[in-house]
């Protein structure tokens, strides 16, 4: 458990150190191996006030631009996807937890536990009934990534009872003993994104928010709380995938010099198809990020001037987050053929690149699906997806 005597740097994301870097990457393929990530480089991440990004300042985050987010993102994973992963989705769920909760409650939450670490889910999986000073919730939530190293869980409930339904946030203590060892993948093994399941789990109303049928509870002067909840979520996915493609991008510009192919005569990297490889992979990657970055700017100008986002605004902002993670996915296919048969060794990392990256396009948030989804509102017809 994060104790409130820890030694905070409250680092900027661009100041992540190059021997966390290091760490991250040194340990990934026991955390791959493992199921889990590393507990002592969240912990650390935790003391550098890095997995609360997006919480605001004045309730004791840091208040950053979800671009710096996503930057730091795209680093880690850099090193390992799977931390990657899991430092973004930690710092979504305290997003969640500072959205939800009464203000004071999260201000003197993480006054007493600054660098608490937070995994959870916003997924409605559980019910909770109200009683005597508090609420009992009863659920269990899938894909909880990082609930092994985590200080603390919020999840969401349906709340007993209602129509439309009242969406009910609880923060309880994480309790190993709670976890249902579930995640046994291909992409992102490290992730540990097990199943969380509660009973009977009595959590005082001092831990909760309630929000009516799925809305944001209170008004809040940063402007990523103005947002609509369907676009907080898929922004941070894109830096993900964009990390692995970076890395993709370097395995095999490393491999193209190092390995002549059967019956060549030169190295991999004197081929017109690895040439066509790399330049194709190196455009996918970039043209989504820009795409992306792009968008991200509209609307977080209109968010700061208080203005409300369009529903053509949403349409290009998700189009753009589905569009970078399936570019990517294209990036390191592109790359992984060129290799020919050394990516299929456990030896070389893009085959995992390959798994990795196609397991962050299965998200809701960002599956190629969103695209569609995005045309139709284009196309002035309804989204028939409740979170635009």
């Amino acid at each position: 458990m994060a104790e409130n005597s820890s030694p905070q740097r409250f680092r900027a994301p661009s100041e992540l150190s190059d021997e966390m870097l290091e760490r991250v990457r040194a340990c990934g393929e026991s955390c791959d191996a493992d199921r889990n990530p590393d507990r002592e480089i969240f912990a650390d991440l935790g003391r550098d006030g890095l997995m609360k990004l997006l919480v605001p300042a004045e309730l004791g985050g840091l208040g950053r631009h979800p671009a710096e987010f996503i930057e730091f993102t795209r680093r880690v994973t850099y090193e390992h996807p799977s931390a990657g992963w899991v430092a973004m989705t930690c710092n979504e769920e305290a997003e969640i937890f500072a959205a939800y909760l009464e203000a004071s409650t999260v201000a003197g939450f993480y006054g007493e536990h600054p660098d608490a670490v937070i995994a959870g889910s916003g997924v409605p999986r559980g019910i909770a009934r109200a009683s005597d000073g508090g609420w009992l919730v009863n659920g269990r939530w899938t894909f909880v990534s990082g609930c092994s190293v985590a200080d603390w869980w919020v999840v969401a409930n349906i709340v007993e009872g209602t129509r439309p339904k009242d969406i009910c946030h609880v923060l309880v203590p994480a309790d190993p003993s709670l976890i249902d060892d579930t995640w046994h993948t291909l992409g992102l093994r490290g992730t540990g994104s097990h199943d969380v399941v509660l009973t009977d789990c009595f959590v005082p109303a001092d831990r909760a928010g309630v929000a009516e049928n799925f809305s944001l509870p209170k008004p809040n002067e940063h402007p990523f709380y103005r947002l609509p909840s369907g676009l907080r979520f898929p922004f941070p996915k894109t830096g993900v995938a964009s990390g692995i493609a970076d890395r993709a991008i370097d395995e095999f510009t490393t491999l193209a010099t190092a390995k002549t192919p059967l019956f060549a005569r030169t190295e991999l990297a004197a081929r017109p198809d690895a040439h066509a490889a790399i330049a194709r992979a190196t455009a996918l990657a970039g043209a989504g990020r820009s795409f992306v970055a792009d968008q991200l700017d509209e609307i977080w100008q209109t968010a700061s001037a208080h203005g409300e986002v369009t529903p053509a605004q949403h349409a290009r902002a998700r189009l753009a987050c589905s569009w970078s993670v399936q570019n990517c996915i294209a990036a390191v296919e592109t790359l992984v053929d060129a290799a020919g048969s050394t990516a299929n060794f456990t030896a070389s990392p893009l085959g995992a690149l390959l798994n990795d990256v196609r397991a962050v396009a299965g998200h809701f948030m960002v599956g190629g699906y969103q695209m569609d989804t995005a045309g139709r509102v284009l196309l002035g017809q309804d989204s028939g997806d409740r979170n635009f």
